[in-house]
């Protein structure tokens, strides 16, 4: 069994080669950055990639249960020249689909060589844009078995 920061920090190993790639420079545990007030303080730190624990629900079979667990990335980048360039990209900066894309390429059907069931995605939404500023969510679940003695 994996805990919720093991499965988090495979998370973040997997995407970091991001930095080079695509020029992300912040790839970390989500620590309530974005609330709405900080993200225009924050654009420095952009393009980056912020992961968090987003819960677990649970399905019994016998003394075994499966752990379905799900994780929230949230990706985020600027242009101070368009709008749109903050989500498509342009010569300065990727843009958050391309870095939504290349996420899903990193994480979708793989286990990080972890013993988990493969990612999935579940879904990709938009969560804040203005300002030059893009915000998009992406949620990949996974799962676990876990084994529980009889009593």
């Amino acid at each position: 069994m994996y805990t919720i920061e093991q499965i988090e920090d495979a998370i973040i190993t997997a995407v970091d080669g991001l930095k080079v790639s695509q020029g992300v420079r912040t790839i970390k545990s989500y620590q309530g950055e974005l609330e709405e007030g900080d993200i225009k303080r924050l654009v420095a730190l952009f393009p980056a990639i912020y992961v968090v624990y987003g819960g677990s629900t649970y399905a019994e079979h016998g003394a075994r249960k499966i752990e379905k667990i799900t994780y929230h990335l949230f990706v985020c980048d600027k242009s101070l020249r368009a709008e749109d360039e903050a989500r498509r990209g342009g010569t300065q900066n990727p843009g958050t689909y391309a870095i939504l894309d290349d996420i899903r390429d990193l994480l979708f059907g793989k286990q990080l060589s972890l013993e988990i069931y493969p990612f999935s995605l579940i879904r990709q939404m938009p969560v804040w844009f203005g300002s030059g500023i893009s915000v998009y969510a992406a949620e990949y679940e996974t799962a676990q078995a876990l084994l529980y003695p009889s009593t």
